[in-house]
């Protein structure tokens, strides 16, 4: 009796460490009703993971996790589909990347959510409440999170996704793929295929910047717009609707909602912007040839004005629109 109750006790500690593809083991992270499960063909490559979990949120997580045990930098990468129609549209299947196996542990990821939103995830210390910036890119085919030293981002369908977000992931660390039901009682099932893991490719760097807003109270963020090069002075229209900022020393603007950009060219500096609040014009301080310029353009022809040279920030309309105030720089001996 006890040589039979030995054996039975020994074989799911085997079943749950059996090594997965390029992952050495997997388990149900968090309070969970229906024990998770992964299926790995290696004809194709893919890994199909099953897991139920009421969430991955706040400061606990409930999913299934197929994981390896990793050191260093490191990116991530794989194609996921969310399997079946049904279930709740913020069921999630990630790359994931935390520091231990407990369900409140400091993690980053890229979640794909049910209903198309994509996401980095991240609970900064153990215990923490999870935060996120979501991406302007729905239901992409191809994600990767990308781990340097304690900064995390992600990648979406070969496009940078957003900034990044620092988690307190360390040393010896847990590298993987999970799924989470969004529903204690349903078990979702994900299918993960061409699986890369690799280090960051650091030889040719790129400026990105990024358009995000911010809740004010949960400081949740959300990508407005993502462009190689240099972005500044973002500000809001009056009416809420629109960004108005510089690139490329020309100013822009785009919904808040998300979506490519328009605006006049012919500015020369990077500056802050000022709507007038009767929503007809727009004026910022531009740079040509070394000398500052107090500019303001029509919105319905396009016109720029000169208003004024000299040494000047920060320009702001009066309420009927017809008036600027600013800041002026003098240097005295």
């Amino acid at each position: 009796m006890g040589s039979r109750s030995s054996a039975l006790f020994l074989v799911p500690l085997l079943l749950a460490a059996a090594p997965q593809g390029v992952f050495e083991g997997q388990q149900d992270v968090g309070a969970v009703l229906h024990s998770g499960s992964v299926e790995y063909d290696p004809g194709t490559g893919t890994y199909t993971v099953s897991g139920s979990g009421d969430n991955m949120w706040f400061a606990a997580d409930a999913f299934h996790f197929v994981w390896k045990k990793m050191s260093g930098d490191v990116t991530l990468s794989a194609d996921i589909s969310i399997l079946g129609e049904a279930g709740d549209p913020h069921r999630k299947a990630v790359l994931m990347i935390r520091q231990t196996l407990d369900p409140d542990s400091a993690y980053a990821d890229v979640a794909l959510h049910g209903n198309g939103l994509t996401s980095l995830q991240v609970r900064e210390e153990n215990g923490d409440a999870t935060h996120e910036i979501e991406s302007n890119i729905t239901a992409p085919r191809r994600v990767s999170i990308i781990k340097q030293g304690d900064i995390f981002r992600i990648v979406v369908d070969g496009q940078m996704a957003g900034g990044s977000m620092r988690a307190n992931v360390t040393g010896t660390y847990y590298m993987g793929i999970g799924v989470c039901a969004h529903k204690k009682d349903f078990v979702q099932k994900a299918a993960f295929s061409n699986v890369a893991t690799g280090k960051p490719d650091l030889s040719a760097p790129k400026l990105y910047s990024t358009i995000e807003t911010i809740n004010v109270a949960s400081t949740d963020r959300r990508v407005v717009y993502v462009t190689e090069g240099r972005l500044t002075a973002p500000t809001w229209t009056p009416d809420g609707n629109m960004i108005e900022f510089m690139q490329d020393g020309h100013p822009r603007s785009v919904s808040a909602a998300g979506g490519q950009p328009s605006g006049a060219t012919g500015a020369e500096p990077e500056s802050y912007l000022s709507e007038s609040p009767d929503g007809k014009q727009l004026a910022w301080v531009s740079r040509s040839d070394g000398e500052m310029m107090l500019r303001a353009m029509s919105f319905a022809d396009k016109t720029i004005r000169v208003l004024a040279k000299g040494k000047f920030d920060r320009p702001a309309w009066s309420p009927d629109s017809r008036r600027l105030v600013f800041v002026s720089y003098q240097m005295i001996n």
